[in-house]
């Protein structure tokens, strides 16, 4: 038996532990569009805290944080600093977003702002950003899978044949069982996560060093200023990254489907006062990829660098623990926005060429979107891949564009859908021409931010040169 067997067998194991209760969760039922993308409105407080911190923390939590931690150091902490600034807002903007969505029948975020801006157009301009700008995050789920799986396995599996494997593996359970599907494998997943994290990465610093401090003695000998702030990734560009991801934290559209989910208000709130206790489960994978940097370890992949701390500090099976975790963070992740998307082409873009479609048309467009999705990104994670965090914060850029359209929507009567597409046009094209024409961040701060402060501007003047949309009245009513 080789050294390899142990942890191969642990990790595909877990996969198919993940498959049977994914598709076990709903292959006797039969789904309307509301039941297969929302779960039927049901969800108590345990499946949708699950279901959201397994949505919310990923690959680029479970390795891309270690990877930015071992090659780029201290900048890497806005991952701890932002998730502080977005359940905040999170608590009281999900309330709205939830109410609308019982009130009117709401499924994914496009139906949002069509209730909102009663503008069909516009929710069309949503869906297809929601779409574009969620591609590279659904690669970056998918890439991390790959790598889990190849260094989980000691390099029997190689990382072409993970992604592969994992894609196939969410693509059975996601299309079989929607929504209900992935809150009840996320149940297993985000527990593997949580309790990895602490039980094994959160002890490496000891065994390498002796404790954390003596690591950071050590790293700060080895690579002297890792932990320190400094261009390009300076101040500047560290307090825009955080601002950028707090506020964009909420205009994913996985997220939409989650919040409509809850079985009602109270659970909601309860959920976002309890999310901040698992996103400390990013310390021990930071510390992890600082404790790579310490050691001297040259990586090809710095993405690797947490599953080499644990075959540097660990016998190898215990790699194939870590492994299943990995491919819990990043399947949860990635099966969430392969259904989110499959909704917006389903509910937004298809209704669109054929408005009289079924109920039981939309489910089964849902379906055959999940496995077009799927193998869009399973071919881009093949064949273009890039940096795990670098795909996040390109994502969210992209995303945040939605925040002064969706958060002022709310309370602003001024707001209508001629100031909210214009914003989100503008928005656009400064992250496109900051991020592929320029190529810089003006003033160290993050293109992002550039593009969401563009957007605010003409949001506001062209709110105040067109006349107020006459449903904002019709919409507030829902919140009484």
């Amino acid at each position: 038996m080789s050294e390899a067997t142990i942890p191969v067998i642990l990790i595909l194991s877990w996969v198919f532990i993940s498959l049977i209760v994914g598709v076990l969760a709903g292959i006797k039922r039969k789904f309307s569009l509301e039941g297969y993308l929302v779960s039927g409105r049901s969800l108590g407080l345990i499946f949708l805290y699950v279901l959201m911190a397994g949505e919310i923390y990923s690959a680029y939590a479970f390795l891309g944080t270690g990877g930015w931690a071992y090659s780029y150091g201290m900048p890497i902490m806005y991952a701890i600093g932002y998730g502080a600034l977005a359940y905040s807002f999170g608590y009281f903007y999900a309330r709205y977003v939830w109410k609308i969505g019982k009130v009117f029948k709401c499924v994914t975020e496009a139906d949002y702002f069509e209730t909102r801006y009663d503008s069909k157009a516009l929710a069309l301009l949503v869906a297809l950003i929601g779409i574009i700008f969620n591609v590279p995050y659904l690669q970056l789920q998918l890439q991390g899978l790959g790598y889990i799986i190849h260094v989980g396995s000691l390099g029997s599996i190689s990382l072409k044949a993970g992604i592969v494997i994992g894609m196939v593996i969410m693509l059975i359970y996601v299309y079989t069982s929607g929504l209900r599907g992935i809150a009840w494998t996320n149940f297993l997943q985000a527990l593997l996560m949580f309790i990895v994290a602490w039980a094994v990465l959160f002890a490496v610093p000891f065994i390498q060093f002796g404790g954390i401090g003596e690591m950071f003695t050590a790293l700060e000998k080895v690579k002297p200023g890792h932990l320190v702030l400094h261009p390009p990734l300076g101040i500047s560009w560290y307090v825009s990254t955080l601002i950028l991801s707090g506020l964009g934290f909420f205009m994913y559209p996985q997220l939409y489907p989650s919040i409509y989910s809850a079985r009602d208000l109270k659970t909601l709130k309860r959920n976002y006062v309890l999310l901040p206790l698992y996103s400390i489960f990013m310390i021990p994978v930071i510390l992890a990829g600082f404790t790579v940097a310490a050691l001297g370890v040259q990586l090809g992949r710095p993405d690797e660098a947490v599953l080499k701390a644990v075959e540097l500090s660990y016998p190898s099976w215990v790699l194939g623990i870590v492994g299943a975790a990995g491919f819990a963070a990043a399947a949860s992740t990635a099966s969430a926005i392969i259904l989110s998307l499959a909704g917006l082409l389903s509910k937004n873009i298809y209704t669109i060429v054929k408005p009289s479609a079924s109920d039981r048309e939309l489910v089964l467009a849902s379906r055959i979107s999940v496995i077009l999705f799927g193998l869009t990104a399973m071919i881009l994670a093949l064949y273009a891949p890039g940096r795990l965090v670098a795909l996040l914060l390109l994502a969210y850029s992209g995303m945040t564009q939605l925040f002064p359209g969706a958060v002022l929507g709310i309370f602003w009567k001024r707001m209508n859908k001629y100031a909210a597409g214009a914003g989100i046009i503008a928005g656009l094209i400064t992250i496109t021409y900051l991020k592929f024409g320029l190529k810089t961040n003006p003033l160290g701060i993050h293109f992002g931010l550039w593009g969401l402060m563009v957007n605010f501007i003409v949001t506001i003047i062209v709110a105040y040169l067109t006349k107020p949309d006459p449903n904002f009245e019709k919409f507030r009513a829902a919140f009484s």
